[in-house]
């Protein structure tokens, strides 16, 4: 069964790491994902330069090749920097002396000039005590939905550390990413399946939130800064009541993946970044996008090779349809297993014969339990699955080896007398056997 659903599943363009991940994804009941690459679309673009106060247009070089001068030293080792140069294509003959790549705990990029030095990044984080100066513009820009960058003069020397001196901004960058056009279906199926959603990523709450809300996650108005959480304890809280968080950590994701596991839930969390894969490990199950890099790919249990998070209803179903066509062929197995060790003591005690031939026993274990189960194994039966595997597979198994294990025993004392020979009481057991079989069949599927 767990062959089959990897090859359905390949046909679908998702690979497994690790088939039992099938079974866990089915069982998931708290999904975390990202907002870049699995809400929205990979590719990012710069919408809009606007400029700041700070920034005088007639004394200073112009913006747009100021950013490009900053951005053409640096790597483009995601999406927000690839789109960054390709839109600031215009730059001087600047050398930067020293460049300070992006880094998710501190959110910001540097470059250092032989005269100045400048950065790039989040705005709470680069302007940090006069970021309420400047609070309202930009959450007006990011409940549009737009990711908002904030570039400036750095007046101390940027060295990959927290900022401590003050940032002079010229301008903020706007940065749009374009919602995946299947995304509202796929969360939809979530929410009707009763899975909870929540949405982690480092950028700002209020942005994370409208996307959030136009991809039609629930609840996509209750969220947070996690930067406020600074204990264990309100992450524990916060991760139970919140269904957004922005300026996440990488190790606040998995410190928010191991609170919900705490807190008794079967969570799944996607990711595409090198920032994901502490979270990746922590979670039960965990699935990586293709176009993310090697490191999350190779730490996941799941991968998207079309990138495309529409894959994930098709995953749940698949795992579904193992977990309950497994457990349903349990109960045949069950069954002969239970009347096999009934009729063995009641055959000790009565000092009666077995009355099955080892050979009858092959053709019972081939035509009433293995190839039925082998063929109604295939089933699509999609339905919810609980945590009562053994107890449902026992409660089927019971009454149907009891009935076989009665019957049986019956025509062993009944027709004892009646035929002439053992083979024929045998065949006769056989038979009755069968057709009980053929009844609990039915009766299991």
């Amino acid at each position: 069964a767990l062959a089959v659903s990897a090859m359905r599943l390949a046909s679908k363009k998702v690979l497994l790491h690790d088939m039992k991940s099938i079974e866990t994804l089915a069982r998931v009941n708290v999904l975390c994902v990202d907002k870049t690459g699995t809400i929205t679309e990979d590719s990012m673009c710069v919408s809009e330069v606007v400029k700041a106060k700070a920034y005088d247009e007639e004394k200073m070089p112009d913006l747009n090749r100021m950013i490009g001068d900053f951005v053409k030293g640096m790597d483009a080792d995601n999406s927000t920097m690839h789109a960054m140069q390709e839109h600031f294509t215009e730059h001087s003959d600047k050398v930067p002396e020293k460049v300070i790549p992006f880094s998710s705990t501190v959110k910001y990029s540097g470059v250092i000039f032989k005269d100045q030095a400048y950065v790039l990044g989040a705005p709470e984080f680069v302007l940090r005590d006069d970021y309420e100066i400047y609070k309202e513009t930009i959450e007006s820009y990011g409940s549009e939905g737009y990711r908002v960058l904030v570039f400036g003069r750095y007046e101390g020397t940027p060295d990959g550390k927290a900022l401590t001196e003050a940032v002079v901004p010229y301008g903020l960058v706007l940065l749009a990413n374009p919602i995946r056009k299947e995304a509202w279906e796929t969360f939809q199926y979530f929410a009707d399946q009763g899975v909870d959603i929540k949405v982690i990523s480092g950028d700002n709450p209020v942005t994370v939130s409208k996307v959030a809300s136009q991809a039609g996650i629930a609840n996509a108005d209750n969220y947070i800064d996690a930067s406020q959480l600074k204990t264990p304890d309100d992450i524990k809280q916060a991760v139970l009541k919140y269904t957004v968080f922005g300026r996440v950590t990488p190790d606040q994701k998995r410190q928010f993946v191991r609170a919900l596991k705490e807190a008794g839930k079967t969570v799944a969390m996607t990711g595409d970044g090198v920032n994901d894969v502490l979270a990746l490990k922590e979670a039960d199950c965990s699935i990586a996008m293709a176009a993310g890099s090697d490191a999350a790919k190779n730490i996941a249990n799941v991968v998207l090779l079309d990138s495309n998070f529409a894959s994930m209803p098709h995953i749940v179903n698949q795992g579904r349809r193992v977990v309950n066509n497994i457990r349903t062929a349990a109960s045949m197995f069950l069954i002969k297993t239970m009347f096999s060790v009934m009729l063995s003591l009641l055959t000790i005690f009565f000092g009666n014969a077995y009355p099955f031939e080892p050979i009858q026993m092959s053709l019972i274990s081939a035509c009433a339990v293995g190839i039925p189960t082998f063929l109604l194994a295939q089933e699509n039966n999609y339905e919810k699955i609980d945590h009562t595997f053994l107890r449902h597979v026992f409660m089927n198994a019971f009454p149907a080896a009891v009935t076989i294990t009665g019957c049986v025993f019956s025509v062993m004392l009944v027709c004892q007398n009646v035929y002439h020979s053992n083979a024929m009481l045998n065949t006769a057991c056989v038979l009755v056997t069968g057709w009980n079989y053929m009844a609990a069949l039915k009766t299991v599927y």
